[in-house]
């Protein structure tokens, strides 16, 4: 029953759709049945990847991918075992999504089912921090939000919903990946003049215990408190050319907790300065983090920072020609090597995998050097054309090096070398009629003396005992999303 889903998605889809007036702009009020009104929607995703010499695949694997966990003494989590070197990886996953929200008065319900899956082996995961392992078939939108109709905005939404704050940074809906993420809790919003005030409680594991059965150990975990992520977002909207943003992130670990993370108190306070007006768009962006991370010993303070910015021109010239500029930098850490020393590497929250740093998704807002930019060209409507570059380098080169989905690539203490490598990316995107969009790409990473060395510290190297010079890497994706 549960793999037939995206094609029993597909016909309800259809009966559903089919209620709808035609117009787009009918279909955006929905459909009035007595006092309520129905607004159904359907998505459809197939998306094919190819990667040559991946970088988190094979070699050394490691217990957990929460990236504040480390072994005693080092910069990577505890070694569970060593597999295989992986020259070729590629896999074929498809998203089905049916939704349907109910308007009545000021009250909103919207349920959103989706499976996702890869054709083949479920055991097969790819899938980072906080997204739900594959196969996945469950609510990933189930909401009851109460707002004003008219005037001031304000609300309150319960249930589980996608969060994305600022440049989704910190927490970002990751839409791109297989599952995208959503978050259960409570989150709430008003509009007092020209400042937009959010706030959010999500948790991320329940109180209580597990048993041995759940917990996959000899002996149960130990009831707990659990772990709670708490928001707070402000944005002051001066003028188009000057939005002034800030962001206060409360994440509390403790037992039962994700395997992706450590227990341990983090706190983040970020600032951003965005715009957007005739054409120029831009960003910047700074957090500091702070609060303690367990150890084996004793826990450690947390003391990171990371910027970024970003900046886009849309030129008048042919083809809407938009070039664009970014940056960014994290603070990254060699591992515990006094008790109480504290623990630099920046640790993102929830980030969005694809959106800033690139479409390979090799890197993520941690222990990272940034720089690069980008062309793109829309030669007729439905087309877009787009290629970028960018220099990838390690704040600490012998700290550990984690990719957009925070999966732990390596660390090396021997490494002298800051340079992880050059990316390079194009790609096509064409959408024929409004509902469908076909995109690929193309991408090549450079590897430099930093990753080859990471290559070599986790058994990643091949026969001839020299690890990869450059990642390969295709996709191919087909979306069908109505209204």
């Amino acid at each position: 029953m549960i793999r037939s889903l995206p094609f029993a998605s597909i016909a309800l889809g259809s009966a559903l759709l089919a209620l709808a007036p035609r117009s787009a702009a009918a279909q955006s009020e929905g459909v009035p049945l007595g006092a309520f009104t129905l607004r159904p929607s359907v998505e459809l995703r197939m998306r094919s990847e190819f990667r040559r010499y991946p970088v988190d695949t094979g070699g050394d694997i490691y217990s957990s991918n929460a990236v504040l966990a480390e072994g005693f003494g080092g910069a990577m989590p505890p070694l569970l075992d060593t597999g295989n070197v992986v020259k070729t990886q590629w896999f074929v996953a498809q998203r089905a999504r049916l939704g349907l929200a109910v308007d009545h008065g000021p009250i909103t319900g919207v349920l959103t089912l989706q499976d996702a899956r890869l054709w083949g082996s479920d055991d097969a995961i790819f899938v980072g921090a906080g997204e739900p392992a594959l196969p996945e078939t469950a609510p990933y939108e189930a909401y009851i939000d109460l707002h004003t109709r008219s005037g001031r905005r304000a609300f309150v939404r319960l249930g589980r919903q996608r969060i994305a704050w600022g440049d989704g940074r910190l927490i970002g809906a990751n839409d791109e990946t297989l599952a995208a993420r959503s978050l259960d809790g409570v989150r709430a919003g008003v509009q007092l003049g020209n400042v937009d005030l959010e706030a959010i409680a999500v948790l991320l594991a329940a109180p209580g215990g597990a048993s041995p059965e759940v917990a996959g150990t000899r002996k149960p975990i130990s009831a707990g408190t659990g772990t709670q992520l708490y928001g707070l977002n402000a944005i002051w909207h001066v003028a188009p050319l000057l939005h002034l943003e800030a962001t206060a992130l409360a994440r509390i670990a403790r037992e039962p907790r994700p395997s992706w993370l450590t227990p341990g108190d983090t706190v983040v306070l970020d600032a951003r300065v965005s715009g957007d007006h005739r054409g120029f768009r831009y960003a910047v962006e700074g957090a500091y983090e702070l609060g303690r991370i367990s150890t084996f010993s004793a826990d450690r303070p947390l003391g990171g920072f990371a910027a970024a910015a970003r900046a886009e021109l849309e030129t008048a010239l042919p083809a809407h020609l938009t070039f664009s500029a970014r940056g960014a930098y994290a603070t990254g850490d060699d591992g515990a090597l006094e008790v109480g020393e504290t623990q630099r590497r920046f640790d993102p929250i929830l980030p969005d995998a694809q959106d800033n740093h690139g479409p390979m998704g090799l890197y993520a807002w941690s222990n990272v050097i940034e720089a690069g930019g980008g062309v793109r060209a829309s030669p007729f409507e439905p087309m877009t054309i787009a290629a970028g570059y960018a220099f990838v380098g390690l704040a600490s080169p012998r700290g550990r090096w984690v990719t957009s989905r925070l999966l732990p690539v390596g660390a090396a203490e021997d490494n002298e070398s800051q340079t992880l490598g050059h990316e390079i990316d194009v790609s096509l995107s064409l959408q024929p009629w409004e509902p469908v969009r076909f995109a690929l790409g193309y991408g090549l990473f450079l590897f430099g003396d930093g990753a080859q060395a990471i290559f070599r510290n986790a058994n990643r190297a091949h026969e001839d005992g020299r690890p990869a010079d450059l990642q390969h890497w295709a996709f191919l994706q087909a979306t069908l999303r109505a209204p």
